[in-house]
This record gives C-alpha cells, structure tokens and sequence, in this order.
C-alpha cells in the first residue's frame, strides 16, 4: 500500500492550515506533491455548471444532475458533478463536488466519500471550483492510484444556491452520502464505501455513520472517519467565545439560520454581530481573520450563544445520540489548537452512554490540528484497507 509520503503530506498540511487561517483554497498555491502524471485539462466547466434545475421534484437522492470532465492522468479521471439531495427540511436540492475515478478499476470497486475542513460559506469556496488542487485533490491523488473511487461533496449551499448550513451535521451527512451515489452512477459501479472527513468534515462524516443505514443504505458505508472532528456542538460555543478563534461562531451562527429559519439571530447578537454574518455569508473565512483581536461581547447580547431554539438544534445536530452498526475510527492530536482533543473524549463518552457503537478513538502526541495528518496518516489507510478486507475493527474500551 502507497503511503503518504513527506511532500504528500507537506501538501495536506498546507491546505488546511490555509483553510483553518482563513483563505479560500482556490487561492492556495499550487500544491508541491508530485501528480502520479502530469494532469492534462480537458474540459472547462460551464458558467452555469452550478445552477440547479428549476424543477428538482423528480429527482431522487444522489440522482446525477450533470458532470464534467476536470482533468485526465495515466492513473484517472477528475469530473465534477451536480447531483441531487435533500435539506434537512427535506427538500430537493443540487449539491456539487468532485469525483476522482481509476483508470483501471478494482474488483469490488471501493468508494471513500471524503468531506473538506473549513473553506467558509460563499458560493466561491467552493472546493470544486479549483478543480482539485485543494485538500481533497492532494489526498485524491494518493487514494485513488491504490484503486479507490474518491468523491468529495462541497456541502449544500456552497457553489449552489442558498447559504452553506455550516457545521450543520444532519445536512452535511446527506450530501456525503448523496455523492456516493452519484458517483455510482457516474461510474456504472456498486460496492461498499467509507466516509472520511477533517475538521468540520470530520463531524459530517460521523454523523454521515448514524445517518447512513436508513437514509442511504444503497451506499454500502462500512466505516467512518472522523479526523478532528466538530463536535460537541453546544459546547464549541465556549470554546468560540473565549478563544482568539471566536470568529467562527458567526458562521455557525450563518450555517443555522439557513437551516432552520426560526432562529432569530436578533435575539441572540448585536448590530455589529449581525454585520458579521452577513460577511460570513458572502465572503469565504474573511470573517475569522476580522473577528481577530477584537472584544467577543461587542458582537453578542448575552455571554452565549446557547439559548433556544439554536441550543436544541446544536444538540440534535451532534454525533453520538444515535447508535450505528458502522465503525468509527476517531483520530485527534493531543495540542489541537482548534477543536480541543476533549470534545472528542465527551464524543466518545456520549456514544458509550448510548451504547450501540464501535468506536476505536487514538490520541497522537504533541500533534496540532493540521499536524495529526502526518501522525495518522498510515493508520488512517490501513484503517480504510481493512474496511474494505474482513479484518475486524478493534473498538476502544468503554471506561
């Protein structure tokens, strides 16, 4: 097995660390790791690419709206797609991404549905819009060479219509499950797959682990991988609120008021917090490197965010309530300056009390929040390899 090599991994690093500080992708500099072969453009995509359908009641979850052909190797074709899902009102939506295909596919034909970290809520961070040379593109180019079918949702409302409902789990988990079965379609295939996502993705791929045996159970997912994981809803909000990383909270703010339209944000913020997630919303993470050294309670009515109704939904929308037959593989650094390593320990703890859930949860030593790539990286493809073999998952004892 092809393991992430020091460039490669230099590669992952800098995207999210670009991502996590507040830059779109599609401004990242080209990565440094070497393509398996020199990546030829073949088609540009349409200006209207993105636009959905005026008429989306027909279409089932994951029924393929169009697709494009990004780029071309020796080893695979990049298309991205448009595909359909469900909001979590339950109405029809498009959501796009990318998906990564083999040249020469695999018995079995394995699918990883990997979800991005923190690219900000605009229409323009949109992963898909640099055409893979992003955090998922990097890993892509690994995944995929070892026979993998790799697809990349960009969440509901990012590069489509509507405001990203950021962090937002249960709408997150559908649209990584939706491009699994896109991306079948796409490529005429069936088999199982894992879902795998860092940071904010990470949350959305252990909630994809609860959703998937009775929202898509067509999708296969025999595993799940949170990296960092956003969870802990209601309790980020201190975090947020006492942290210089407190801008994020306008665009959890942003991600729930699009949502679920009964929170009134008037009650919760002042004028000048308000006017933060309006930027939130048109702009990529601009609003995390503003919020920077200024004083949080210029911006909130109260000490918290927590109070009704976004506190119910910020505990709804949390793994770890609802028991899956899907193991979960949960990695963490231990000095992760974003996401403490604690919330997922309470994850961990929750899931225990609930019972119903394989778990293996691994600390790395003096790892950060970008640094965890390089410490879990081996660990992370052999855990994929073995989803996909009969080797049996060690679960982490409940304590």
């Amino acid at each position: 097995m092809r393991r992430f090599s020091p460039a490669i991994r230099i590669s992952i690093a800098a995207v999210v660390v670009l991502s996590a500080c507040g830059s779109n992708t599609s401004d990242a500099p080209p990565t440094t790791a070497p393509a398996p072969t020199a990546v030829t453009p073949t088609t540009a995509l349409s200006s209207n690419f993105y636009e959905a359908p005026i008429d989306l009641s027909t279409l089932q979850p994951g029924d393929l709206i169009r697709s494009s052909i990004v780029s071309t190797t020796n080893d695979f074709t990049a298309f991205t797609v448009l595909y359909a899902s469900r909001s979590v009102s339950d109405e029809p939506i498009a959501v796009s991404g990318m998906v990564w295909v083999p040249n020469a596919p695999t018995a079995g034909n394995p699918l990883v549905s990997y979800a991005h970290g923190t690219t900000g809520i605009a229409d323009e961070c949109a992963p898909s819009k640099s055409n893979g040379s992003g955090e998922s593109g990097v890993i892509a180019n690994i995944l995929v060479t070892e026979g993998y079918i790799f697809a990349a949702t960009d969440y509901e409302g990012l590069g489509t219509p509507g405001v990203h409902p950021y962090v937002v789990g249960v709408s997150e988990a559908r649209s990584m499950l939706d491009i699994i079965r896109a991306a079948r379609l796409l490529t005429e295939s069936s088999g199982k797959s894992v879902v795998w996502g860092h940071s904010q993705g990470g949350g959305a791929a252990l909630m994809a682990s609860e959703v998937a045996p009775k929202y898509a159970p067509d999708a296969q997912v025999v595993g799940a991988i949170g990296g960092a994981p956003v969870v802990e809803l209601d309790k980020l909000s201190g975090v947020f609120t006492t942290t210089d990383s407190f801008g994020f909270m306008f665009m959890v703010a942003a991600g729930f008021r699009a949502a679920y339209p009964d929170i009134d944000l008037t009650k919760i913020m002042t004028q000048e917090g308000l006017d933060m997630v309006a930027l939130a919303e048109s702009t990529c993470t601009d609003v995390i490197t503003k919020a920077r050294g200024t004083d949080v309670k210029t911006y909130l009515l109260s000490d918290t965010l927590n109070t009704e109704p976004l506190l119910s939904y910020l505990v709804e929308n949390t793994p770890g309530n609802t028991p899956t037959n899907v193991p979960i593989f949960v990695y963490h650094g231990e000095n992760d300056e974003l996401i403490p390593a604690a919330t997922s320990l309470q994850y961990f703890q929750r899931a225990c009390k609930t019972g119903g859930y394989n778990i293996q949860r691994k600390i790395y030593p003096g790892a950060s929040h970008v640094d965890v790539l390089f410490s879990a990286s081996t660990d992370i493809q052999q855990w994929i390899a073995d989803r996909f073999s009969t080797t049996a998952p060690t679960p982490t004892p409940c304590t």
